[in-house]
């Protein structure tokens, strides 16, 4: 005798705002010019997103200087410890702009944060696609995978 399990349909939240972060690090320019593009086809009235898409330069100090960060990393810069610590004049200029960045588009793990970061970067290395997920069980996060994986030419994500 077979039994079957009962599927049953699943609903899944809409997003209603995500953000498109490039130059995190001011060297790395393939996210500086998708978020220049964006702003551009925003202003010409071609961006029409069924979300809200909030556009960021994150680390426009260094991006004019062209120089991965000025005085510290800025992706080290998003512990609740620092994006909570009292600035002074010593601060560093990346924990001062992660928490305009943590405003901007949080607090982090708030009702009002942003549905979805796409924080973009680049590198030299020969890797091909890379995605790097703040979670391995966020549904968001796994069907953009798995869009982009069907839509590359790399071979080594096709064939996975």
């Amino acid at each position: 005798m077979m039994y079957y399990a009962r599927v049953e349909a699943v609903t899944l939240p809409a997003l209603s705002c995500v953000a498109l972060c490039g130059g995190t690090h001011g060297n790395e320019l393939s996210g500086i010019y998708l978020v220049q593009e964006t702003l551009k086809n925003k202003r010409k009235g071609e961006a029409m997103e069924a979300v809200t898409v909030v556009t960021v330069i994150s680390n426009p100090r260094a991006v004019q200087q062209r120089v991965r960060y000025t005085e510290t990393d800025l992706n080290r810069c998003f512990t609740y410890a620092m994006l909570s610590a009292p600035v002074s004049e010593r601060t560093p200029y990346e924990i001062i702009r992660s928490q305009e960045l943590n405003s901007l588009l949080g607090p982090k793990g708030s009702g009002q944060a942003v549905d979805l970061i796409c924080d973009l970067h680049n590198t030299t290395a020969n890797m091909g696609l890379c995605l790097i997920t703040y979670a391995d069980s966020d549904w968001i996060c796994l069907h953009i995978c798995k869009h982009l994986q069907a839509r590359t030419n790399d071979p080594y994500t096709a064939q996975r």
